[in-house]
């Protein structure tokens, strides 16, 4: 019986995740969530899933990746098949900011928010990938899957002309460089780690705003100069489901790199 556990499972990609992982009755999901009663959605599809567990778990607080490390282990006899590190934190008042703005005056606020993006998506990492090693280990597919940005490509960054989003973009590279540090470290044990871009993804529940409409139209005039042909951002049912197509072919090739939702460097 194939396992996985998703961090930040509680909505958007991570929720998604869950929903087409659990649709499999063969396969045991593990949704580690911040705040469980909080997660109605969640709490709803595992009342008619009996697959799904979910699990209190802040990925930026260590000693709780490994209670939540063992309370799977307790459930799948010590094994776990795949690891999909999706949980991540965005900091709303920092995402439309410029470099240039983050001056010296603003020394608390720059570390406030690049700390806040580190706690999840780097720190986060390490830890969810330490604490659930063991298990991995003992699995059969030994899959270790951490969830980036195509805007961490600076190439991309180049084309776009996109300057705002600094810590989210930031600590996606450096997720990208770990996941590279831990493929060739795990390489002997037969443990496969990957980066791997969702693509633009319209994650945003309910009815838009007028200026998120406005953020949309200016981020797919942005997204242009790179792919001209594009229309905007796809749904997570998509992206999750192109996702888990490179999950199931990702082997010891494919382990360290950073790819997109497509299998290669197409990141839209």
């Amino acid at each position: 019986m194939p396992s996985y556990a998703i961090t930040g499972a509680s909505r958007g990609l991570g929720h998604e995740f869950i929903n087409q992982l659990s649709s499999d009755e063969s396969n045991e999901v593990f949704a580690l969530v911040r705040n469980p009663s909080t997660a109605t959605k969640l709490q709803i599809l595992a009342a008619s899933r009996k697959n799904i567990h979910i699990i209190k778990c802040d990925v930026s607080e260590p000693l709780e990746l490994v209670a939540a490390a063992m309370s799977v282990a307790e459930v799948t006899g010590g094994t776990l098949d795949v690891l999909i590190h999706n949980a991540a934190s965005i900091n709303m008042a920092s995402v439309g900011l410029y470099p240039s703005e983050y001056t010296p005056d603003k020394a608390d606020f720059t570390r406030e928010v690049f700390n806040e993006a580190m706690g999840t998506t780097v720190y986060g990492a390490i830890w969810a990938t330490n604490a659930f090693l063991s298990l991995i280990e003992n699995g059969q597919e030994k899959k270790i899957v951490h969830i980036s940005s195509g805007m961490a490509d600076t190439d991309l960054i180049v084309k776009t002309d996109f300057a705002h989003a600094l810590p989210l973009c930031a600590t996606k590279a450096a997720l990208n460089v770990l996941v590279a540090k831990f493929a060739v470290e795990l390489r002997g044990k037969g443990i496969k780690v990957l980066a791997i871009s969702p693509g633009w993804v319209d994650t945003i529940e309910g009815s838009k705003l007028p200026r998120m409409e406005a953020a949309i139209r200016a981020l797919l005039d942005q997204f242009q100069k790179a792919k001209p042909d594009l229309q905007g951002p796809i749904s997570p049912q998509d992206s999750v489901r192109l996702q888990l197509k490179v999950i199931a072919n990702l082997d010891e090739k494919m382990s360290g790199k950073f790819i997109s939702h497509h299998g290669d460097q197409n990141w839209f």
